[in-house]
């Protein structure tokens, strides 16, 4: 029923949609705009830096992608830019509802809702500042911007790692739109589709739409014998861009967002030796192996294939979000001075249920609450580019509030009981940056950038052991932390570019890059567990070259970095109070050096060749464990394997006499070995591998339609996408894994 109840809304969306569409008179769109791109291989027009430029200016290492490439490869979410983008990974923690992006090795390693990422993930400008915020629908999407390293100096919110961009389409004043319908593997149906145009002469609007429907899925619960993977998403969102003047562009965006789907269960692992002491022999080898490994408790999971397994869901497995979101870009152009300022809000609730240990038993089932609220305000000031100087000035201030809470069932572990944990944390972020260039002459142009950050964390926290059965032997958890931690930064950078042709740049840089520090927000036995640990600095560096070849048949970019990670945020073990408490806190100091490359090549107008790989060696230099505990110095980073890469290769043909065309896309993506905590467990990690895609489509020749057939993971390759590693401890590992085989159908119409 609910099925049917969500295709009625969205088929009336989207002819509203096609209603709105018709009659309406053309017009350009907006100066300042970058233009959308459709050709599989064009050159991508970019705002990395403020301004619209071709991705190959920018003197910086950037990974572009136009909506029409997005849509050919299936990229829909977020984590799936990783497959497509070097040095990109995405561990899927908590089966990709709270995903955590790594860009060249630095990522979060923390798994709850109220730290904010290494990476900055920003919608049309507007920052998301929590990962529960991350896993959203990607649907008429104009492109995405992948920025390498730190971005403070034209960004509002400071990060460490870089900044991904997503840019929707925007309003025009000539009648167009699209309309996609998907059907596939695990009866999984998808509808999305946009349509827009001018009502007057000064006002365009655009609406869209996307929802996906799922009856079950890959995965098997073994004590029910239920397929999981239910899938009800609906996503809207609409826009009006007014321009009174020529001068003035306004933009208003509304979105709205409801989930209703199954979460992912996790794969129970067992590090101790069945019907013994210690560790088991295959866990120590790294190996997954439940006939004689089990938890404290003496479990293992006796299903026989690693997607089905058992799950006691005493809260169930349902996630249960919703998030509405406001945004208002103005812009106004005072002749050689732009001003623009960008307001955003977003509300983001959800409730999901969790077998936190994988398992049978009642050890650590968890239902999970988020409720989160954001505010951003960011004014800007831009040059133009008519005199040697350039540069970017603007300010920042964001307010944001996430309430969590974690309900938590240990019925069957020896405690016996169920506790409640619950936090709010409350952030006031304040920034000033800018950006200068200055062309000393034709081929040269330095770059200098400076920002001022202070953030300001008031942090409540409480946790009650609710004792339920009357005999608990839960130790006593803390409550009544009342805290609040506030830090001031100083970040930039310079850099020099020189086109040594017009077709062939160089360019070096240096930057320094700031996250803010935080609390730890999980159970907690003593108070000095739950004291704030500072921010992280990276000091960055990079040399690269971005060259246009064969009257731009061939593009290839090569860039070196070097990154000085210190003060880097994890879990550690240390001595307050002369205690030894495991906390989040600063773990130490790191490297990360790597070469990166990229190329697109064009031999012809239908046949469109790339190719993509980052190498890395990353080291932990410093750990800050406390004396006994485990040091983790000289292992690698989590989330940062050290070569990926990925290929693509898109012929087009025309024929029935140029009436019709065929494309015909193949892309593959590989990862190397993935260490999923600091420790290095191989228990814990997903060795080398390869995922390979295709897709053959058939159109006619304007591109007005299109039919098509798909695979993803075609070879079905079974993988971990993410890993908790709880060695040793009270708690079993778990795994999540990554889909398996899927394919589909999908037909188009453009208007």
């Amino acid at each position: 029923m609910r099925t049917r109840i969500s295709l009625f809304t969205a088929s009336a969306a989207f002819a509203l949609m096609a209603g709105t569409a018709h009659a309406q008179t053309q017009q350009q769109p907006p100066a300042g705009t970058a233009a959308a791109v459709e050709g599989f291989g064009d050159e991508i027009v970019v705002t990395a830096q403020r301004r619209s430029e071709s991705v190959q200016d920018v003197p910086i290492s950037i990974s572009a992608f136009s909506g029409k490439q997005l849509q050919e490869l299936k990229v829909t979410q977020p984590a799936d830019v990783a497959a497509i983008s070097p040095g990109v990974f995405v561990n899927a923690t908590r089966g990709d509802q709270n995903p955590t992006f790594s860009i060249r090795g630095l990522s979060l390693n923390d798994t709850f809702s109220n730290n904010n990422p290494t990476v900055g993930i920003y919608f049309d400008d507007v920052n998301l500042p929590y990962t529960p915020m991350m896993s959203f629908q990607m649907f008429d999407i104009e492109r995405v911007e992948v920025l390498k390293g730190p971005q403070g100096t034209l960004y509002g919110r400071n990060t460490t790692g870089g900044a991904i961009n997503f840019i929707s389409r925007k309003p025009t004043h000539e009648p167009e739109g699209y309309a996609t319908l998907s059907y596939g593997r695990f009866d999984r149906l998808e509808l999305e589709g946009a349509a827009g145009g001018g009502v007057t002469d000064t006002l365009a609007v655009r609406f869209s739409a996307r929802t996906v429907q799922q009856s079950g899925g890959w995965q098997t619960n073994g004590l029910t014998g239920k397929s999981i993977g239910d899938v009800n998403n609906i996503a809207l969102r609409g826009q009006a861009l007014w321009t009174p003047m020529p001068e003035l562009t306004v933009n208003l965006q509304g979105t709205y967002v409801y989930n209703e789907s199954d979460q992912q269960l996790r794969e129970h692992v067992g590090y101790y030796a069945k019907g013994g002491s210690g560790y088991c022999a295959a866990a120590l080898a790294g190996k997954l192996d439940p006939t004689t490994c089990a938890d404290i408790l003496g479990y293992s999971d006796p299903t026989p294939e690693r997607r089905t397994v058992e799950n006691s869901a005493t809260y169930g497995y349902e996630n249960k979000s919703r998030s509405e979101g406001v945004a208002l870009n103005v812009s106004y152009d005072f002749g050689g001075v732009t001003l623009t300022s960008i307001t955003g809000y977003n509300h983001f609730n959800r409730v999901s249920g969790d077998d936190s240990d994988g398992s049978a038993l009642i050890e650590l089932d968890t239902r999970f609450t988020d409720d989160i609220k954001s505010f951003t305000q960011e004014l800007r000031l831009t040059s133009d580019n008519d005199s040697p100087l350039s540069w970017v000035a603007g300010a920042y201030y964001s307010w944001d509030r996430i309430a969590g809470n974690a309900l938590q069932a240990l019925d069957d572990h020896f405690f016996h009981t169920r506790v409640d944990t619950g936090f709010v944390q409350k952030t006031d972020a304040y920034a000033v940056f800018g950006q200068a260039n200055y062309k000393l002459n034709d081929a040269l142009t330095l770059t200098a950038g400076l920002r001022f950050t202070r953030d300001d964390k008031r942090f409540t926290y409480d946790s009650f052991d609710l004792n339920p059965y009357g005999n608990s032997t839960l130790p006593v958890p803390v409550a009544g932390i009342v805290d609040g931690v506030e830090q001031d930064n100083l970040s930039g950078k310079i850099g020099v570019d020189y086109k040594v042709t017009p077709d062939v740049m160089l360019y070096a840089s240096a930057s320094r890059g700031f996250k803010s520090g935080g609390f730890k927000a999980a159970i907690a036995f003593n108070p000095e567990e739950l004291r704030p640990f500072k921010g992280e600095t990276v000091y960055s560096y990079e040399v690269g070259a971005k060259t246009s070849l064969l009257d731009g048949a061939l593009t290839f970019n090569l860039a070196g970095y070097y990154n000085d990670w210190r003060d880097f945020q994890a879990m550690v073990t240390e001595i307050r109070s002369g205690i030894n408490v495991i906390v989040l806190s600063n773990a130490g100091d790191a490297r990360v050096y790597g070469l990166e490359a990229e190329t697109t090549y064009r031999p012809t107008d239908r046949l469109t060749l790339r190719g993509a790989l980052n190498w890395q060696s990353s080291k932990i230099t410093d750990f800050n464990n406390a004396p006994g505990a485990a040091d983790f110095t000289g292992n690698r980073l989590s989330n940062a394997p050290a070569f990926s890469a990925s290929a693509m290769a898109r012929w087009e043909t025309p024929i029935q006499g140029n009436n019709w065309g065929v494309a015909i896309l193949s892309d593959a993506s590989y990862r190397s070995k993935t260490f999923y905590s600091l420790a290095n467990r191989n228990l814990s990690a997903q060795d080398g591998y390869w995922l390979v895609n295709g897709r053959l489509a058939v159109h006619d020749k304007d591109d007005r339609w299109e039919a098509a057939i798909y695979g993803r993971n075609i070879f079905n390759k079974l993988y971990v996408s993410s890993a908790y590693d709880n060695w040793g401890g009270i708690f079993p590992s778990q795994n999540f894994l990554g889909d398996p085989a899927t394919y589909g159908v999908s037909f188009t119409v453009r208007f």
